[in-house]
C-alpha cells in the first residue's frame, strides 16, 4: 500500500518506536493520528489522548478519528510498558496484579484497538493494484520467542501478540487487510533509558552484528517496508541483529 494520502493510526505514537514510525509515515505523505496517554505528537500528526487498555476509551477515540479524518488504512500497535518480576520466590507469589497491568496495556490494548479499527477497515474503498483495504502492524519483541528470567508479564503479552498476527491475518484476509509483526531486540528508546549501563552492555553481548542497540528509525523503516510490500502478510520479522537472549543475565540474577 502506498502510504501517500492514507490515514495511519499509531498507538504510543508520541514517543519511542511509535513516534519514529509516525515521523516516517508523515515524511511519506501519510496522515497520522497518535493515540497515547500524554506527551506531544510529532509535528503534523493529530493526537487523541487514549488509554488503549480501556475499551470504552478506544471506541470513543476511533469514532473521533473516523469523524475527523475518514477511512483508516494503517494501524501500528506500538503502545507498551515494561515490567520485571519472577512468577514466585521463596518469599511468596509474584506480583500478579503487575503482570495483569502489562498484559492489559501491551496485549489487550492492541486487541482493543485492532478490533475497532479493523471493523472500520473492512468498509474501506479498495486501493492499489491488489485492492487493499488496510495494513495492521504489531510491535512484538524477541521476548515473543525467548523470554528471559523475570519476564512473565512482557513475554506473555508479546508472545500472544506474535501468535495473534497470523490469526488476525486469517480473520481479515477475505477483506484484503494484511497483518504483520515486527519483533525488535534491545532498542534505544525512552522505555529502557533508565537501565544501568552494565546491564545494557551485557544484553548487547548477545548481538551477532552489529553489536549495538537498535534505533527507533530502524523499526520505522521496517514498518514502511511492510506497508509498501503487499506480499508481506502473516509474518513476524525479527529486528535484533541476530540476538538470541540468554536465560538470565548477571544483573537480573543479582
Amino acid at each position: 500500500m502506498d502510504p501517500q494520502g492514507r490515514l495511519a493510526v499509531i498507538t504510543g505514537g508520541n514517543s519511542g518506536l511509535g513516534e519514529a514510525t509516525a515521523r516516517a509515515l508523515l515524511a511519506r505523505g501519510a496522515r497520522v493520528v497518535s493515540l497515547d496517554l500524554g506527551g506531544t505528537a510529532p509535528a503534523g500528526a493529530d493526537f487523541i489522548a487514549c488509554d488503549v487498555s480501556d475499551p470504552a476509551q478506544v471506541k470513543g477515540a476511533v469514532q473521533q478519528i473516523a469523524g475527523r479524518h475518514g477511512q483508516i488504512h494503517i494501524l501500528v500497535n506500538s503502545a507498551g510498558i515494561g515490567g520485571m518480576g519472577a512468577i514466585a520466590s521463596a518469599d511468596g507469589p509474584g506480583d500478579v496484579a503487575a503482570i495483569r497491568k502489562v498484559i492489559d496495556v501491551n496485549l489487550m490494548g492492541a486487541i482493543n484497538v485492532t478490533a475497532e479499527v479493523a471493523h472500520r477497515m473492512i468498509g474501506n474503498d479498495p486501493v492499489g493494484p491488489d485492492d487493499e483495504r488496510g495494513v495492521i502492524i504489531n510491535a512484538c519483541s524477541i521476548a515473543s520467542f525467548e523470554g528471559q528470567e523475570g519476564m512473565s508479564a512482557y513475554t506473555a503479552a508479546k508472545a500472544a501478540l506474535a501468535g495473534l498476527t497470523l490469526v488476525w491475518t486469517r480473520d481479515l484476509s477475505a477483506h484484503h487487510i494484511r497483518v504483520a509483526g515486527i519483533a525488535p531486540g534491545f532498542m534505544a528508546t525512552p522505555m529502557v533509558a533508565f537501565l544501568p549501563e552494565d546491564f545494557v552492555a551485557e544484553l548487547l553481548q548477545g548481538c551477532e552484528f552489529p553489536k549495538r542497540a537498535g534505533r527507533a528509525d530502524e523499526f520505522a523503516s521496517t514498518a514502511l517496508f511492510i506497508i509498501e510490500n503487499a506480499l508481506l502478510n502473516g509474518e513476524v520479522i525479527r529486528l535484533d541483529a541476530g540476538t538470541r537472549p540468554p536465560a538470565r543475565t548477571a544483573w537480573s540474577a543479582s
